[in-house]
């Protein structure tokens, strides 16, 4: 476990070690979340964002038809829910 300081400026300082185990070059941008335990800090992810018509063809399975777009989002969104929750509850 890793000790950094916030500055006058309330930034922080990732420690080497940790950006390098990361693979979190320079520019790496991030999304921060207020838990019930503190703040978890997440990287963007590297690819750019889509649509879930432009992905739901990688639900597909051979012989299925594909995935309905209403479907895919209320899965999203519950598996999101779900997570969300469980980090609360911590």
């Amino acid at each position: 476990m890793e000790t950094v300081k916030l500055s006058s400026k309330g930034q922080i300082v990732i420690p080497k070690n940790i950006r390098d185990d990361l693979h979190l070059p320079p520019g790496t941008e991030f999304v921060i979340s207020k838990t019930a335990t503190g703040l978890t800090l997440t990287a963007t992810t590297i690819f750019p964002a889509s649509t879930v018509g432009e992905v739901r063809g990688f639900l597909a399975k051979r012989g299925r038809h594909l995935p309905d777009e209403d479907n895919i989002r209320a899965n999203i969104k519950t598996h999101l829910k779900a997570r969300d929750d469980a980090d609360l509850s911590h």
